[in-house]
């Protein structure tokens, strides 16, 4: 059940290239799809509040666990923990594939949601402080 649009999946994809480039892969890794969720989830509490968060991920969870049932371990962290909780089991359960596959489809349906409630172009812009790019004209300012 894909329920995001094409320009969250292109977000998704960006997000988890990065998280692969900063950790010297080539390519994207169970690590990078694990750092872009956790990012990106980060962010989005901040900018979304506790409520509206974690309405939005459990949402999210509920749409993506029809496809990938392994989404099931995730759960929302306590204070001081990461905010998805449950990562690190399902990455050591599972097959790389298949947890690379159920994150990537997690973190586009969430941010597919995101973007029918706000503007697709509203989305990166909530993530700006993982996709800032400093440029002059933005340090002049």
């Amino acid at each position: 059940m894909r329920t995001y649009a094409q320009s969250a999946q292109e977000l998704t994809r960006r997000l988890v290239a990065k998280a692969a480039a900063e950790n010297g892969a080539a390519r994207a890794t169970s690590r990078a799809y694990h750092t872009a969720c956790e990012r990106a989830c980060r962010e989005l509490s901040r900018s979304l509040g506790a409520a509206g968060f974690n309405a939005l991920v459990t949402r999210s969870l509920a749409l993506s666990e029809t496809e990938y049932p392994l989404l099931k371990g995730i759960r929302l962290g306590r204070a001081g923990e990461t905010v998805l909780g449950g990562l690190d089991d399902l990455v050591a359960q599972n097959d790389a594939r298949k947890v690379d596959a159920a994150l990537e489809c997690m973190l586009a349906t969430m941010l597919g949601l995101l973007g029918r409630l706000i503007g697709d172009d509203m989305v990166p812009r909530l993530l700006e402080p993982m996709e800032r790019v400093d440029t002059p004209d933005q340090d002049a300012k």
